[in-house]
C-alpha cells in the first residue's frame, strides 16, 4: 500500500490479483480492468411480480423453481413497497435456449404474477433494465448469507418486512451454479457454497428517518443471523471485527 501503480494478473503480482477477486474494494484502487468475454447475442429476460399478500407461498415456490433450473437460467427475488403491500417481483435472464427457459418459468407463471414481462431481448438491454442506473439515494444497506432460504427464514423475513419502513427492501440473491464449483481458497470471497445472499436496504428522505430506517435494517439482520454463515464484504456497513471474520472467513488466514 505504497501508492505505487501495479499491475495484477495471474502472471504478474498474483497475490494481489488472488485478494481482489471477491475482496472487493479492499486492497487498492481500480485504475483499468481487462476483461475475458463470452459472447452472448439475445436472451429470455424480465421480470414477474406478483399481487401483495402472498409473500410466504411466492418464496417457496420461487426455491422450488431454483431447484431444477440450470446454470443458464438466473433470478434474484425482491421485496417491493407498493400501495397495496409489499410485492415479490422476480428478476430473470437465461442465456440458454429461449423455448427451454419459457418451459422452465411455467411453475412461476402458474403462481399467477399480475405483470409479465419476460421476452427475448438483446443481452444489452436486459442489463441495464435492471434498475443499476437509478440515481443515487441515502440509503443503509447490510446483508446476509444463508445455506438454504427455510421455512423459518421465509416467516422472519416476511414478518419483518411487512413491520418495515414504507422506504425499505430485501432482495435475496441465490448463489448458486459455477459459484460453488470454484475452490474456497482460490479467491478472497468465503461464500464458494450454494445458498442466498439477502440484501437488506433501506432508504430515508429527510435526516429524521435515518434512524429508524437503520434500526429496522440491521434488526431484520440480526434476526436472521442464527441462520447465516457468511456476509458479502461489499455491503458490509458495519465494520466490527465479528463482521468482518464473517465476511472473509477462513481466507483471512491464507492472505
Amino acid at each position: 500500500m505504497d501508492g505505487k501503480q501495479v499491475e495484477a494478473s495471474l502472471r504478474s503480482n498474483s497475490d494481489l490479483f488472488w485478494a481482489i477477486r471477491g475482496g472487493g474494494g479492499n486492497f487498492g484502487v481500480l485504475t483499468a480492468l481487462e476483461y475475458q468475454l463470452h459472447p452472448v447475442d439475445q436472451v429470455l429476460s424480465g421480470a414477474l411480480t406478483y399481487p401483495a399478500g402472498r409473500i410466504p407461498e411466492l418464496l417457496h415456490g420461487f426455491v422450488r423453481f431454483l431447484a431444477g433450473a440450470p446454470d443458464e437460467m438466473d433470478a434474484f427475488a425482491q421485496l417491493l413497497p407498493s400501495r397495496q403491500g409489499r410485492r415479490l417481483t422476480i428478476d430473470l435472464c437465461c442465456c440458454g435456449n429461449p423455448r427451454m427457459g419459457n418451459n422452465l418459468l411455467s411453475s412461476l407463471r402458474a403462481l399467477k404474477p399480475q405483470e409479465d414481462s419476460v421476452r427475448i431481448m438483446p443481452y444489452l438491454e436486459a442489463q441495464a433494465a435492471g434498475g443499476f442506473l437509478a440515481p443515487p439515494v441515502a440509503h443503509f444497506q447490510t446483508n446476509v448469507f444463508l445455506p438454504e432460504l427455510s421455512a423459518a427464514v421465509i416467516a422472519a423475513t416476511t414478518t419483518s418486512v411487512n413491520n418495515g419502513p414504507p422506504t425499505c427492501k430485501v432482495i435475496i440473491v441465490p448463489l448458486r451454479g459455477a459459484v460453488g464449483r470454484v475452490n474456497l481458497t482460490d479467491t478472497a470471497s468465503a461464500l464458494r457454497e450454494p445458498g442466498y445472499e439477502i440484501d437488506i436496504a433501506g432508504v430515508w428522505n429527510i435526516a429524521e428517518e435515518k434512524a429508524g430506517v437503520v434500526r429496522w435494517v440491521q434488526a431484520i439482520r440480526d434476526s436472521l443471523r442464527p441462520s447465516p454463515h457468511g456476509v458479502y464484504v461489499n455491503q458490509l456497513r458495519d465494520t466490527t471485527d465479528q463482521l468482518v471474520r464473517s465476511a472473509m472467513g477462513g481466507t483471512m488466514l491464507v492472505w
